[in-house]
């Protein structure tokens, strides 16, 4: 993506003879200020919808309690807010979170819980059963949402536009961490793009896209508790040993030198991963990198990483190259390099919805019988301040409930059919790799 902030437009796109003249493909560069305010100039000429009965959204400052209720209740009987409200809603966003930092601090005080939600993953039903056991957030209650919002689940566009509202009513109230899934590359794959397209149009995808580029990938809680939705910095050297298995005793060890917060403060979040950054990420032998490859190689850790068992570092199961777990030793040594008490992520189903992985790391999944197959439990996990001041973390386990009766990505049908150029070039990865997005 360093070459997509020089202008360029042609990284990452499907070969020329799998795109037809005249195809939409995803917008490859950057967003500037008189970008944003050109297209905010184009909403604002969109015609307002005759005889809707839904909330309108104009700006932040109109967001109360109640307009998100009746938003709640709106999309739950399958309404959407008209097209105008949702561009200004994004667009607000965008300018919201780019006032944000990659490393976010937040602190907890006495009489506040936060509340931590895992992987949604368009589920909105299951969302709103959620909000039904903690309420709305507030000056008690702020939430931190730990990525993978969308995709997969049918109702990716409700969860999306309830989160960006919340957060535009609440802005230091209300957490986000990327995930994977907030990614051009799986959001075209995985049903969002699609979504977008059927529910509004794929210019708003654009936007939503530029709003996922800005996202904080870490939240730092109290200076105790570290969030962030997938796993920690990787081995360094960064190298690839052929024939490496997954055989816990077949390890790269930990590090000489952990990686500090200090040094994850200053990575460029924004950015998008191509299918050439995972190969890239990881060098054949021991040599010096640039800043650009170290960042990208952290965000590769952070957006996809899991632990395992085992000691040391060892080659993910979710992509061929360029991935790593990490084992028990790897987080004790971060975790006490960093005064880290727990490190909280999510990326992976747990059947429970939750799960201590290691003795300071724990993971959470909020998103119940995941697919409509998967059988497992959501979970959240509320932090509040003991009487010695320190975070206790509770987790709180539920059910599905039942949803319309709609499968999962029944939207992807929108780019299989109107946009097939899009796909063409990722029938093998579908076929070869099944669940490498998590």
């Amino acid at each position: 993506y360093m070459e997509l902030k020089e202008g360029s437009v042609t990284a990452g796109a499907p070969a020329a003879s799998a795109m037809p003249k005249g195809a939409w493909m995803p917008r490859l560069s950057p967003w500037s200020d008189e970008d944003l305010k050109k297209e905010r100039e184009r909403a604002m000429a969109f015609p307002d919808p005759a005889n809707y009965k839904g909330p309108r959204y104009t700006n932040a400052s109109s967001l109360d309690e109640a307009w998100i209720k009746k938003l709640i209740a709106f999309q739950k009987d399958g309404g959407n807010l008209p097209k105008k409200d949702a561009y200004l809603l994004v667009l607000d966003t965008i300018a919201r979170l780019r006032s944000e930092t990659t490393l976010m601090d937040v602190v907890v005080k006495p009489g506040q819980t936060l509340t931590v939600f895992g992987d949604l993953h368009g589920q909105y039903f299951d969302v709103m059963n959620m909000l039904d056991m903690t309420g709305l957030p507030s000056e008690t209650k702020p939430f931190l949402f730990n990525g993978d919002f969308v995709d997969r689940g049918s109702w990716s566009i409700e969860v999306i536009t309830l989160l960006f509202a919340m957060k535009l009513k609440d802005p230091d109230r209300v957490y986000f961490n990327r995930g994977n899934h907030e990614m051009l590359e799986a959001n075209i794959i995985y049903g969002f793009a699609g979504e977008t397209g059927s529910k509004y149009d794929l210019e708003l995808f654009n936007l939503f896209s530029e709003a996922f580029r800005n996202l904080p990938l870490l939240h730092l809680i109290n200076k105790e508790i570290l969030v962030v939705h997938a796993g920690l910095p990787g081995p360094r050297p960064r190298v690839w040993l052929p024939g490496q298995t997954h055989d816990p005793e077949d390890a790269v060890p930990v590090n000489v030198q952990p990686c500090l917060l200090d040094e994850i403060r200053t990575v460029d979040r924004y950015t998008e991963l191509s299918p050439n950054s995972y190969k890239a990420a990881v060098d054949d032998s021991p040599r010096q990198e640039e800043k650009y490859e170290t960042d990208t190689r952290m965000i590769i850790d952070f957006l996809w990483a899991d632990p395992r068992g085992g000691a040391g570092y060892g080659p993910s199961y979710r992509k061929s190259r360029g991935v790593f777990m990490f084992g028990p030793d790897v987080t004790q040594q971060f975790a006490q390099a960093n005064k880290l008490k727990m490190v909280i992520r999510s990326h992976e189903v747990k059947s429970q919805g939750w799960l201590q992985d290691h003795p300071s790391l724990m993971s959470v999944f909020s998103a119940p019988n995941y697919l409509d197959t998967g059988g497992n439990s959501g979970a959240f996990l509320q932090l509040t301040p003991g009487a010695d001041g320190t975070l206790n973390i509770k987790p709180t386990t539920f059910t599905a409930v039942p949803h319309p009766d709609l499968p999962a990505m029944y939207h992807q049908q929108y780019i299989t059919n109107k946009h097939p150029h899009l796909t063409r070039t990722m029938t093998k990865k579908q076929k070869d790799m099944g669940d490498e997005f998590g």
